[in-house]
């Protein structure tokens, strides 16, 4: 492993594209916002730190709070309560040793070369504190409550001592109730305050030699100490005339007011100090600091393993020792730290064979701690590091290779697009010269990834070429719609003035798959019957990417004849996520539409329906339910000071104009929710979105965006037909049907139903793409059921277009296994794109800056305090530490001067170039500050959301009311799953407008956050323990630090092993982090799939295709009168109708692709075929007596025993109420309690 962070190759290696561009390498002007910002960012970081360790000047004096609750970390416990435990065979011995353990030390390698002599010296470091008594005027600061309020944190389980929650510890008391009054209004605490002393050891020393003995025996050293710096530390405290002396009180004082200071006693220093002197006159509390440095070693092989533990010895003893209960200061350490240095020989790095067949990774690390991560500062030096902190390098799109839109539309293309191909084939050669270096020791495992890699990016390039080709010969009008992609995004403003590399070549190299749907192109030239997976990390483009070919699409189409219907569906897992992307996808719409009405005007408008389900917003305008109750939802909106009329406003901002001035209206007339512009100075009124199913239906968008669970609806409703094209009629008033009635003359719509002429239209293609963002999410039993309507759709739109093949188009920021996924969802092969470059990180289309800095990835455990309390002191230290430089803005520039403030992570010094003017500067100070003062707080379990939510105004606000200086209480807004969709567009809009009168000051999230969320102000987030999937993991962190340098704040969880590896390994799991993204688990033939979807898939054969080649003959067949007839006539062949279930699930002959298995496919073909045969069997066997004219979903479900059609993919079993009883929610109140 390197010394510090991962190597960039030096500006003077030739192979450009496996190293940052030039200019990268050099600090210009245009960095130097950016580099302020990583320099505030390191301050801030530094100054919480120094909080919860007792570093720096912040740890020098501790008032109001006994030091074990304020530095929990590094800290050390005494081992009483251990032994005590043990003693007793109380269940909390199991994990004290995690919670309040004793021993934190490391483990490193030497060579068995090492010379006998030659020594190996040991420093270890620790602080203690004393509690003394306060002084008159400290005394005087003094009063109201501090730290929290004992109720609240009893009800709430917040007390400091509070255990795991997957502990089995009984309750802990709450000791530390200083600052509260007493019974006696006229009585006030004695204020605690305590001093730090620094202990410092050694140099303790062992030399090889004796190492090497230990080793041939039983491992054991004798252990290492250092009496006289316990002596020197016990000296400073014996010489302060103010430390703490117990209470000698007269008799008539009450027990309980012992140490309480009455109101007489405060009235001037003389009488304070004289009260003191002769009510604290008994015993001076003794300190009881002990420690020692054991020591082991142990062969490996040739080698030595050396373990290096510092230990508090305290409470060995039991039970004669000390009980330091109530005065842990006695015998705590705090910030303990060791650092191991060897004469001369190399430690030696553990090695992992795994990560040898991974050549884009150091497969070394340096070492491995106990309750703590290691540092190793040069070859021969490493140290214990209890708050480790990874930086990662800002990830960055090549721009050496300029794409600007300007050029695309209105210049010559194949200028850019010519020299781009020419760089690909000069990367390649790149990256073959390199190979031999990068695979030196490496396996041959690793040598056949780098020759995969290198195939995969002249794929890219051959790709890229052919698209090249087919604009330049305008083949399929590919030449005009390239250019008025571009014209749209060069329309967009100064926000978008050029594609990211990886954007423009992907754009190019999918449109010979686009243009393969209508034209003539050898197969081998594209890649249509294959799945792209974009993946890029966060917040690089991959949106814009997919939302580029589009546009294009939607252009070719206009172009190519067209005129009306859908170009594209996206289809997101979580409905934050198109919430999120349905105003920039709007945006985008919006410029299109301009250029199409002055280049096609003879087609319909481009638009976007918004189709997600009645949770959002309504699947009808007119809703009926099963008592006949008719829902006006026109009605609702257009109320005075309609909720509604907010809660389904899906865009605020007018894509045309820009102005926030979007009113939700409804129109009787036309069956409408529209959103309307009210600015006047805007050409626009009435915008071209969709946001009820039925108005989907009616007016077939041009680009839909959907969440995934919506794909169960073709089994559902055969309205959804128009989407692919099937459109029979066309009303003007109305919109499109694929019946032959406008689709407001169905019941439902009482008064309004429609009795307009309509006109006949011709069926249109299916549509182009179908996009799958956020890939990762489609896991098990939810992905395994979109695979089969995936393949339904292939298979629909195969037989209606004329043999139309859809370019499913993927993308992800996190994903492992994408080849198996794929394969399991769209039994289509795979292109991940873009490939990796011979070094990680450092390829053809991005690379990791040399001096930005993204995020700075900070580690921490809880220890002796619970980790509810640990988050809390985290979020109103930092709010407390950001709040004083608001309100001292002077302070932080001095701050900044200090020189590893502003030191990049390639080692260079920089001038940030603060304005001399104090007003300026100020100004400056405050604006940076405004991109940290919002804290996001990610819970793994909502329960921990909600115990936060409670701690913000009985724990945060009346601490920050206590500090010396004016806070403000802090706001926290809940985002979870279980939150409405206006109050989540509510808080966005909140964040991104940063209104001082509606602060944000706490994102109080659970994983829904993960995803979608783009503001560039959240830049700080604390974890309350490790998320169960590294990509999950990666997805929330990546919420912040995306516009300039962010922290994350991890707080493990001590009793989970896997925390614990986490941050033992801390800064080796962060650089391993996309290896370690768990593989999608994902099995398309999952033992009861087909029996959940055969239900949907068969009754979607009837409604999207039999449905509309039978109903002029002989009616609806997806009614069981006309399912009868149209089976007895012979239109509906059962086995014709098997086939197609069968090609739906890819289980014939002809659709086994080299990698499926065929014994499992004739398995599933056989049980695809029982299932089959049982719905046809129940749809055969009479009129079911229930349900609406005999539809073909009462057809099938004939009982509480059958399956019917899924509603949606989380469909899977009836959902029964469970009431609670008293004892029975007794029970779950005690073990929320203990959480």
């Amino acid at each position: 492993m390197g010394l510090g962070p991962r190597e960039i190759p030096p500006k003077s290696d030739s192979r450009q594209y496996a190293r940052p561009p030039d200019d990268a390498y050099e600090i210009t002007e245009d960095d130097k916002e950016y580099q302020r910002h990583q320099a505030v960012n390191n301050v801030l970081l530094e100054r919480l730190v120094e909080r919860i360790t007792g570093q720096g000047e912040y740890g020098e004096t501790v008032y109001d709070v006994n030091p074990k609750d304020q530095f929990f970390a590094g800290a050390l416990a005494s081992q009483y309560q251990y032994r005590e435990a043990q003693e007793s065979d109380d269940a909390f011995g199991n994990i004290a040793t995690r919670v309040a353990p004793f021993t934190m030390g490391l483990q490193f390698k030497l060579p068995g070369s090492v010379p006998d002599d030659e020594t190996v010296e040991i420093n270890p470091t620790a602080k203690v504190y004393y509690r003394r008594l306060p002084t008159y005027e400290e005394q005087q600061e003094f009063g109201g409550p501090v730290g929290f309020d004992p109720e609240i944190a009893e009800d709430d389980a917040l007390t400091p001592a509070e255990e795991d929650e997957d502990s089995e510890v009984e309750d802990a008391e709450d000791e530390d109730t200083a600052g509260y009054a007493g019974d006696d209004g006229s009585l006030e605490e004695l204020r605690p305050v305590y001093e730090r002393v620094q202990i410092d050891v050694g140099p303790l020393t062992v030399t090889a030699g004796e190492l090497k003995r230990a080793a041939q025996s039983d491992g054991e050293l004798p252990p290492l100490t250092d009496d006289d710096a316990v002596t020197d530390a016990m000296e400073t405290y014996r010489q302060d005339e103010r430390r703490y002396r117990e209470p000698d009180p007269p008799e008539e004082v009450d027990r309980r007011n012992e140490d309480k200071i009455p109101e007489t006693a405060l009235e001037d220093e003389e009488t304070f100090e004289a009260f003191l002197e002769q009510r604290f006159s008994g015993d001076t509390p003794t300190p009881v600091w002990d420690f020692e440095i054991s020591l082991t070693a142990q062969y490996d092989d040739d080698d030595i393993i050396v373990s290096v533990s510092f230990v508090n010895k305290h409470g060995v003893g039991y039970p004669d020792a000390l009980d330091p209960k109530g005065e842990e200061w006695r015998a705590f350490l705090f910030d303990v730290n060791t650092d191991v240095s060897v004469e001369e020989t190399p430690i030696e790095p553990f090695v992992s064979d795994e990560i040898r067949n991974e050549y884009h990774y150091d497969p070394e690390m340096d070492g491995l701690g106990r309750n703590c991560s290691v540092e190793r500062t040069d070859p021969t030096t490493i140290e214990t590091v209890t708050v480790p902190i990874h930086e990662q390098r800002k990830y960055r799109s090549r721009e050496t290779l300029s794409a600007p839109f300007s050029d695309f539309a209105w210049g010559t293309i194949e200028t850019h697009l010519d020299r781009i191909s020419r760089e690909m084939v000069e990367a390649r050669e790149q990256y073959e010269s390199i190979r031999s270096e990068i695979l030196n020791d490496r396996s041959d495992e690793a040598r056949e990834k780098f020759d995969e890699n290198l195939e995969a990016f002249e794929k890219e390039r051959r790709r890229f070429d052919q698209g090249r080709k087919l604009i330049r010969d305008d083949v399929g009008h590919s030449r005009a719609a390239f250019k008025f992609m571009n014209q749209t995004f060069d329309q967009m403003g100064e926000k978008y003035e050029e594609w990211y590399l990886f954007q423009i070549i992907y754009i190019v190299m999918a449109i010979p798959d686009i243009v393969a749907q209508t034209e003539d192109i050898d197969a081998e030239d594209h890649c249509l019957d294959e799945v792209d997976v974009i993946y890029f990390p966060t917040g690089g483009g991959k949106t814009e990417a997919y939302l580029g070919l589009v546009v294009f699409t939607a252009f070719r189409d206009r172009l190519r004849g067209k005129a009306h219907g859908t170009t594209a569906l996206t289809k997101f897992p979580l409905r934050l996520l198109s919430l999120q992307q349905l105003q920039r996808i709007a945006d985008v719409f919006a410029q299109a539409e301009l250029i199409r009405r002055r280049e096609c005007p003879d087609t319909d408008e481009f638009s976007l329906g918004y189709f997600v389900g009645s949770g959002n917003t309504p699947n009808q305008l007119m809703e009926t339910d099963d008592d006949g109750n008719l829902t006006d939802n026109i009605r609702l909106v257009k109320e005075e000071d309609s909720r509604y009329a907010e809660k389904w406003k899906i865009v605020t901002t007018c894509p045309f104009c820009g102005e926030d001035a979007i009113e939700l209206d409804g129109d009787y007339d036309r069956m409408r929710l529209l959103h309307i512009c009210t600015n006047d100075d805007c050409d626009e009124e009435e915008l071209p979105i969709y946001v009820t199913d039925r108005e989907v239906y009616r007016y077939a968008p041009t680009f839909v965006v959907s969440t995934i669970d919506k794909i169960a609806v073709v089994g559902m409703q055969r309205r959804f037909r128009t989407l692919f094209g099937r459109l029979k009629k066309r009303c003007p008033k109305h919109g499109f049907s694929g019946e032959n009635r406008c689709l407001v003359a169905n019941r439902g719509y009482s008064r309004y139903s429609c009795d307009e002429d309509v006109e006949d239209v011709d069926a249109v293609d299916p549509p182009s793409i179908l996009i799958q963002d956020e890939l990762h999410l489609l896991r098990e039993e939810f992905g395994a059921f979109d695979s089969h309507y995936e393949t339904f759709l292939q298979e629909w739109a195969n037989r209606v277009g004329d043999g139309w093949d859809i370019k499913n188009v993927t993308a992800t920021a996190t994903i492992k296994g994408a080849e198996n996924q794929v394969h399991a969802l769209y039994w289509k092969d795979v292109n991940t794109y873009p490939s990796p470059g011979p070094l990680l990180k450092q390829s053809f289309y991005a690379y990791e800056d040399p001096h930005r800095l993204g995020r700075r990835i900070v580690g921490s455990v809880p220890h002796n305090v619970s980790r509810t309390y640990a988050l809390v002191e985290v979020l109103r230290e930092y709010a407390d530490i950001i709040q004083h430089y608001q309100r001292n803005p002077d302070k932080l520039p001095t701050a900044l001067e200090r020189e590893h403030h502003r030191t990049t992570p390639y080692g260079e010094v920089v001038n940030l170039d603060l304005p001399d003017d104090d007003s300026e500067r100020r100004n400056v100070v405050l604006e940076i500050l405004e991109y940290y003062d919002t804290q996001v707080a990610y819970n793994i379990q909502k329960v921990d959301s909600d115990r936060l939510q409670r701690a913000v105004p009985s724990m945060i606000n009346p601490w920050l009311e206590t500090r010396d200086e004016e806070r403000d209480a802090l706001n926290s807004v809940v985002m979870s799953g279980e939150t409405g969709f206006d109050v989540v567009r509510n808080v966005l809009e909140r964040l991104e407008s940063d209104d001082p009168d509606e602060p944000v000051d706490i994102v109080n999230a659970t994983s829904m956050i993960s995803h979608g969320v783009d503001v560039d102000t959240l830049n700080f987030i604390s974890f309350f323990g490790m998320p169960r999937q590294t990509a999950e993991y990666i997805q929330a962190y990546s919420r912040v630090g995306r516009h300039v340098t962010g922290t994350v704040f991890d707080l493990f969880n001590p009793v989970h092993v896997r925390d614990r590896s986490h941050y033992t390994r801390f800064d080796r799991y962060h650089d391993f982090q996309d290896l370690l993204v768990e593989a999608t688990p994902l099995e398309r033939w999952a033992e009861f799939a087909v029996s959940c979807t055969m239900p949907g898939i068969f009754a979607a054969t009837l409604l999207q295709y039999y449905d509309e080649q039978l109903e002029s003959s002989v009616g609806r067949v997806y009614l069981y009168d006309s399912f009868r007839e149209a089976q007895r006539a012979g239109d509906l062949d059962k086995d014709e109708l098997l086939e197609f279930v069968k090609r739906s699930y890819c289980v014939t002959p002809e659709q086994r692709p080299e990698w499926a298995e065929d014994r499992t496919v004739d398995l599933y073909e056989r049980k695809v075929e029982r299932e089959f045969e049982d719905i046809w069997e129940r749809c055969m066997s009479g009129h079911p007596k229930d349900g609406y004219q005999g539809w073909i979903g009462n057809m099938i479900k004939r009982s509480e025993d059958d399956r019917g059609p899924m509603r949606s993919l989380r469909d899977i079993d009836e959902q029964l109420p469970v009431d609670v009883d008293t004892g029975t929610a007794q029970v779950l109140n005690m073990f929320d309690r203990r959480q």
